[in-house]
């Protein structure tokens, strides 16, 4: 869970990294795809959780219960910025491509 929420903060960190080019992005533009970074980090983890994805064990069950909870959470939140503007940038995501998507925001300030 620390891991989704870093990597949904370090998005933060990175779009004020790109100075004025992405300055006064819309909340919903901003907070979805710092969202989807902290969605897709979630995705990553399990992947790379050799218990995560195969163990029986009590603790490897409550650890993908509650990735799946959270991501539950992530993907149905009522809050426009975070809610709306997640579902939106993960469409876009899913439709062009984290690359593209991120390159679209930082020239135009949108999804596409």
């Amino acid at each position: 869970m620390t891991g989704g929420i870093l990597a949904h903060e370090f998005m933060h960190a990175w779009l004020r990294l790109q100075g004025d080019r992405v300055s006064r992005l819309n909340p919903e533009i901003e907070e979805g795809i710092c969202q989807v970074m902290g969605y897709q980090w979630l995705d990553w983890f399990e992947a790379v959780d050799p218990e995560a994805s195969s163990s029986r064990s009590e603790k490897a069950q409550f650890m993908r219960n509650l990735k799946k909870t959270f991501k539950g959470e992530v993907e149905n939140m009522l809050d426009g910025a975070y809610g709306d503007g997640f579902r939106d940038a993960q469409w876009a995501v899913s439709r062009y491509g984290l690359d593209h998507v991120i390159r679209h925001i930082i020239r135009h300030k949108t999804l596409p």
